[in-house]
């Protein structure tokens, strides 16, 4: 791997990073503070604390969230397939949104809508990752997957993205920490040709 592309890609991540901090950063406090009951300012926890007064949080959120989260379950997101104009076949619009079905139950999709639409509730933000994996180690056939992003703070995405469903990215980082072999282990194939 080229010197000059690893410089390009650290100068685009750090333009993710940048732009995203102030948004992750309330995101892990809304976080802390529905999930965790993480509620009172520290310098006001400590206080009591010295004082021996206690610290109650009656934390009402969770219940809130779990509502939305179950309408979401209740109501479940799907991708629909509809021919729109004269020339558009019915049929062939039912054989990909059969297509589509698959490869929804194959994945588990309705996880990954769950998990995306749970992250977005308690932080602001949810993901879920289109993706092509093989059938077999055998063969070089490969299945679409919908795959789960369970840490939405993994993602960053394209700073200068203005469409809300983020299909205008022209960038974009999902960061995994891990050891040096773990990252051998993973990336075997690629890794030989990076040393």
């Amino acid at each position: 791997m080229s010197d000059e592309l690893l410089r390009l890609a650290r100068e685009e991540f750090e333009l993710c990073a940048n732009a995203e901090s102030e948004n992750r950063d309330a995101g892990l406090d809304d976080l802390r503070f529905a999930r965790l009951g993480d509620q009172w300012p520290e310098n006001v926890k400590k206080q009591r604390d010295d004082e021996g007064r206690p610290c109650l949080t009656i934390n009402r959120l969770p219940a809130m969230a779990r509502q939305v989260v179950n309408d979401s379950r209740q109501n479940k997101p799907s991708i629909k397939v509809k021919p729109v104009d004269d020339d558009a076949d019915p049929e062939t619009a039912e054989v990909l949104a059969g297509l589509i079905r698959n490869i929804e139950y194959i994945s588990s999709a309705d996880i990954a809508y769950d998990t995306a639409v749970e992250n977005a509730v308690y932080s602001g933000v949810g993901y879920l990752r289109v993706s092509l994996d093989y059938v077999h180690d055998d063969t070089f056939d490969m299945d679409i997957k919908i795959d789960r992003v369970a840490n939405q703070f993994s993602i960053y995405g394209d700073p200068f993205s203005t469409s809300a469903d983020s299909a205008d990215w022209n960038t974009a980082f999902v960061v995994d920490q891990l050891t040096k072999d773990q990252f051998k282990q993973k990336w075997k194939r690629c890794y030989r040709d990076w040393e």
